[in-house]
């Protein structure tokens, strides 16, 4: 099959590429340039997401879009309903009017129509976008996702090692349930190589087991061989230190966005193991 990655150069879209790569002629849809880490033959699509003129055309002859493309942290006009809902609109027109027949998305665990959680209302609102389409589509929603090069754990990993006390925020009772990127890579795999059987479906994908967020930090500690003490600290303590401290550069900012605060005040963990 012809299949179209947008995010394709991110930490999901290389391990889906790296799965499909042998059996299908991949293409990614890329901003500008080639991604030095993309095999040579995966072939590179010229346009943006969030700009619909840039699609027009582009889209012809494929078999499957597969959809990343998301941001977990706003700047400037690249907000999450302009990147996250709106993206996923544009992607949707322009596949409908070039005939391509599936599409698979990705989602998020705990998507839902709240404004009070911006990122999870723009998936949740490009959720609507795929499952009113007239394609044959896949919705996947992962839980948090480690791997190497991850945006989360790691830099968990990144606090216990550099803090001379470990921050809890909030409780630390939040529910995860971590799933490993190439886990997430292989549904995504199946989704395209069985669309029969997956057609229609929203997958929640979640690891073998749940951890509290504490817990999280616990076995990573463990695991780095480092004996701090932890401190709980109030999240809106924490919320007014980011908010604060976001005009500085990034190296010097708390390693964690404002979204992600709210983010664990909430369970994501569900029944479903990928």
């Amino acid at each position: 099959m012809n299949i179209l990655i947008t995010g394709g150069t991110g930490f999901v879209g290389r391990r889906i590429v790296d799965q499909l790569i042998n059996e299908h002629d991949l293409a990614v849809l890329q901003r500008e340039g080639r991604d030095a880490s993309l095999p040579d033959r995966v072939r590179i699509i010229s346009g943006d997401v969030t700009d619909a003129g840039s699609l027009e055309g582009k889209l012809a002859g494929f078999d499957v879009v597969i959809h990343l493309v998301a941001v977990i942290e706003e700047h400037g006009d690249a907000t999450f309903d302009r990147v996250i809902r709106q993206g996923t609109e544009n992607i949707l027109t322009a596949a409908q009017r070039a005939g391509v027949p599936r599409f698979v998305h990705m989602s998020a665990l705990g998507a839902q129509d709240n404004p009070a959680y911006p990122y999870h209302q723009a998936k949740w609102r490009a959720e609507q976008a795929v499952r009113s389409s007239a394609f044959d589509w896949t919705i996947f929603r992962p839980s948090v996702i480690f791997g190497k090069g991850d945006g989360f754990i790691t830099v968990l990993a990144g606090v216990v090692r550099q803090f001379p006390l470990t921050p809890i925020a909030g409780s630390g009772a939040a529910k995860f349930q971590p799933v490993q990127v190439d886990d997430v890579a292989g549904c995504f795999a199946r989704a395209v190589n069985d669309p029969e059987t997956t057609s229609g479906q929203v997958y929640e994908l979640g690891g073998a087991r749940q951890y509290s967020y504490e817990e999280m930090i616990d076995i990573i500690a463990r695991h780095e061989r480092m004996k701090r003490p932890k401190v709980h600290i109030p999240l809106s303590l924490m919320k007014a230190v980011v908010t604060l401290s976001a005009p500085l550069p990034k190296a010097i900012r708390p390693p964690v966005t404002a979204e992600q605060l709210k983010m664990l005040s909430l369970d994501n963990s569900t029944d479903h193991s990928a």
